[in-house]
């Protein structure tokens, strides 16, 4: 199995020219194992000597030491793993095949080997981890690589790629996590190089609750908390059709993203085993290009030691709406970094042709989108444009949260995930000079 990072022009124009972000993809040879995972509680990474300030790839001044060890820190601890890890003068990556050579190896070597990992790609990977199991989903062996054709830093340098962002996505792939369908989550597979959206530093170093649940859910750990955990099961009719690709859920209180899941193969149902004891918004996703839009299922509340079962008792329409989401001028299928006690001017590229001017709001309390500051606009394609104020709370956790729209027809898309709420400072939020 290999998952990769790669680089695509999603980041469309609106009014000036955009920071390119990078997608994701991933192939399997045996698309009968879903679940990847180590058997053991202990992982041992070697670390290339290639992997050193001195490489013409790093940036000179990087802390690439802390980088690797806090991108593979943060997952093992998340997950109860605990790892050894050594340095080497390895340079390869295993061949593809049915085994590697056993040793889980970090590299940015420019080896002939390292080089044919990219080279199905056009070389626009930025990175990529490779993956060796057994018949029965036991990893075996990860390999991570970075390409060296492009720039690494870890100090926010423009047009950079973040070394310790893009270590800590493939750092899950070795765990064996695939994708995420949630845009705010370290694992959605597209991330912003430094610079975009314009904001000095783009990184994504914070693994949100839905990484959490999807690690929790595969290795089961914090089981013995007081309210962990709980079962919730979603099924839909079987005539909802294939664009349901499956399920988000939200806290009831907070409106904060907790957990997602996909709807399992030739099923329409979803189970998700890693939630706490409390109520959840439960909503469907549909499919498209894009943010992924959804509309709400139903509440439910979810016990420890016990499954909750949310069914739809309806057919589902599916509106396969999808949509991009910006900050000055530059809109991606990315989450948008914001900061709470701070009112952000962002907008939301709407894929279809809205016309009139949409009701937008958030699923959460701790997000407000001034209604009086909806502006509708067309960008250089020919799209419609909503302009919008929203205001963070000063009490809005860290994690992803989510944006709503009702359009003319009374159509509600809600889109998972188009706003993070971080610790790390975005400049561009709208100050008040009446004070002065």
């Amino acid at each position: 199995m290999k998952r990769s990072l790669k680089f695509l022009l999603l980041a469309t124009v609106l009014f000036t020219g955009t920071m390119p972000g990078l997608a994701a993809s991933y192939d399997s040879d045996s698309a009968s194992i879903r679940d990847l995972r180590w058997r053991g509680n202990t992982i041992r990474v070697a670390i290339s000597s290639s992997m050193s300030e001195q490489s013409p790839s790093i940036k000179r001044g990087s802390d690439v030491a802390q980088a690797v060890e806090r991108s593979l820190q943060r997952w093992a601890e998340a997950a109860g793993l605990s790892l050894q890890i050594f340095h080497t003068p390895l340079q390869n990556v295993s061949p593809s095949g049915p085994r590697g050579d056993g040793i889980s190896l970090i590299t940015i070597g420019a080896t002939a080997e390292n080089t044919l990992v990219f080279s199905k790609n056009g070389n626009s990977l930025p990175a990529a981890t490779r993956v060796f199991f057994d018949r029965n989903g036991n990893i075996t062996e990860a390999d991570i690589v970075l390409n060296a054709s492009h720039q690494f830093s870890t100090d926010g340098t423009f047009g950079t790629y973040d070394l310790e962002t893009v270590l800590m996505h493939e750092a899950g792939h070795l765990l064996g996590l695939d994708h995420s369908s949630t845009v705010g989550s370290l694992m959605w597979p597209q991330i912003g190089r430094n610079g975009l959206f314009s904001v000095s530093s783009f990184f994504r170093r914070e693994l949100l609750d839905a990484d959490l649940a999807a690690v929790r859910e595969m290795y089961g750990v914090f089981a013995d908390e007081e309210k962990c955990c709980g079962t919730l099961e979603v099924k839909v009719p079987s005539k909802a059709g294939d664009s349901l690709s499956g399920v988000w859920v939200e806290d009831a209180v907070s409106g904060k993203l907790v957990a997602a899941s996909a709807f399992a193969a030739n099923e329409k149902a979803a189970r998700i085993s890693s939630l706490r004891a409390g109520s959840y918004n439960v909503f469907v996703s549909e499919g498209g290009d894009g943010i992924r839009s959804g509309s709400i299922l139903g509440t439910v509340e979810v016990s420890k030691g016990s499954t909750a079962v949310l069914k739809a008792d309806t057919d589902l329409a599916a509106s396969r709406s999808s949509a991009q989401v910006g900050l000055n001028g530059e809109a991606a299928v990315m989450s948008l970094p914001v900061n709470p006690g701070k009112t952000f001017t962002a907008s939301l590229v709407l894929q279809e042709n809205a016309g009139d001017r949409p009701g937008l709001y958030s699923s959460s309390t701790f997000l407000s989108i001034d209604d009086g500051s909806i502006e509708m606009t067309l960008d250089p394609f020919g799209r419609f444009v909503a302009v919008f104020d929203v205001t963070i709370s000063e009490d809005a956790s860290p994690g992803a949260y989510s944006l709503c729209s009702l359009d003319r027809n009374g159509q509600e898309n809600c889109f998972p995930g188009a706003f993070t709420v971080s610790s790390h400072q975005n400049a561009w939020y709208k100050r008040d000079f009446s004070k002065y």
